[in-house]
């Protein structure tokens, strides 16, 4: 047995630091020392409302790998690898290519995962499938190597939007994953990119100007759709906020635009009223991105490793596993929000 801190949760706000000892890996698995874990605003979810007992979290993970279990042949102890929190399975009919099967691994569900297991990372180690797991080049530091889950949420996101060059880009939500397809739709050809959020997000905002924002809007001080796009409207609207945001995002979108989405709402407000009538006669698209299994993780890291602005750019603060309560109490501290931006778990 391998000794082990991991930290748990219960909401509301509860946290406590366990000692939970880890088996030798079995097969197909990885025994990983976590070197940084980030933070997710699901992980403040978690903690809020979605716990109602006892559980580990954290899923945003890069680490070494202490021990490998039988057939495992892509990873050696000692190797740096970031993990992404699912993966295709790699076997199943719904993964293996013709002709037998469908070649899409992107909708396997029998995915492969270290969710539920009893370390996750928010954990000295974790034991994970050998599928969740990249490489890591030396030249990427481990935090900003925990970003390969959600810049692969990021990468998703602008793809299923299909940005291209020359593309008029509205981004709606100034988090990590809005930064990060701001970013991306630029480095994708965009010729104009604008984030929207709320003044309040100081950091972010601020960040958006750095990754190559053409403008900011303040959506509490200018609504929208009160704003001057110019004489053309966003081609690409991509909306990281709440499903709130989308009838707004599909009535300011161009003619024949896209208008794609990751922001949930955990409850009801998920169900929101739309005018389809003028999604046809517009001849838009209104088009989800779920990035589960994760199928971009290799891209990311090289997206991370020729683009070190954007860990520069993401990454704003970093705990020690033992100060987790504090750091989840800065995440959630109004007068701090405007400081904040991604915050990260790193090894003591």
């Amino acid at each position: 047995m391998h000794q082990n801190r991991s930290a748990y949760v219960k909401s509301a706000w509860q946290f406590d630091l366990r000692d939970v000892p880890l088996s030798d890996p079995g097969p197909g698995e990885l025994l990983i020392e976590v070197g940084a874990c980030a933070v997710c605003g699901t992980d403040f979810h978690v903690a809020d409302r979605q716990a109602p007992e006892w559980q580990p979290f954290g899923h945003e993970i890069a680490g070494t790998v202490a021990a490998t279990g039988e057939g495992v042949a892509r990873f050696t102890a000692g190797d740096r690898v970031a993990l992404d929190s699912s993966a295709p399975c790699g076997h199943c009919e719904i993964c293996s290519p013709p002709p037998h099967g469908r070649g899409r691994p992107e909708v396997c569900r029998t995915v492969a995962t270290y969710w539920g297991a009893p370390a996750m990372g928010f954990s000295e180690m974790l034991l994970t499938p050998q599928e969740c797991a990249v490489p890591v080049p030396d030249s990427v530091p481990l935090d900003v190597a925990s970003l390969v889950e959600p810049m692969g949420v990021s990468l998703d996101l602008v793809q299923v939007a299909e940005v291209t060059h020359g593309d008029h880009v509205l981004v709606i939500g100034p988090g990590p994953l809005g930064l990060g397809a701001l970013a991306l739709a630029r480095r994708a050809g965009a010729e104009c990119v604008i984030l929207a959020g709320r003044s309040h997000s100081v950091a972010r905002m601020e960040a958006g100007l750095a990754l190559g924002a053409d403008a900011l809007i303040e959506v509490d001080r200018q609504p929208l759709s009160e704003y001057d796009f110019g004489v053309r409207q966003p081609d690409k609207v991509l909306v990281t906020a709440p499903p709130a945001a989308i009838p707004e995002a599909i009535d300011i979108a161009a003619y024949g635009g896209t208008i794609a989405y990751i922001g949930v709402a955990w409850g009801p407000d998920a169900v929101i009223e739309l005018d389809a009538d003028r999604l046809h006669f517009s001849k838009q698209s209104l088009r989800s991105s779920m990035a589960s299994p994760g199928t971009h993780a290799a891209d990311s890291i090289r997206i991370l490793q020729t683009m070190p602005e954007l860990g520069d750019q993401l990454i704003s603060h970093r705990f020690k596993l033992g100060e987790i309560a504090e750091a989840f109490a800065l995440g959630s501290d109004p007068e701090q929000k405007p400081k904040l931006k991604k915050m990260v778990m790193v090894r003591e």
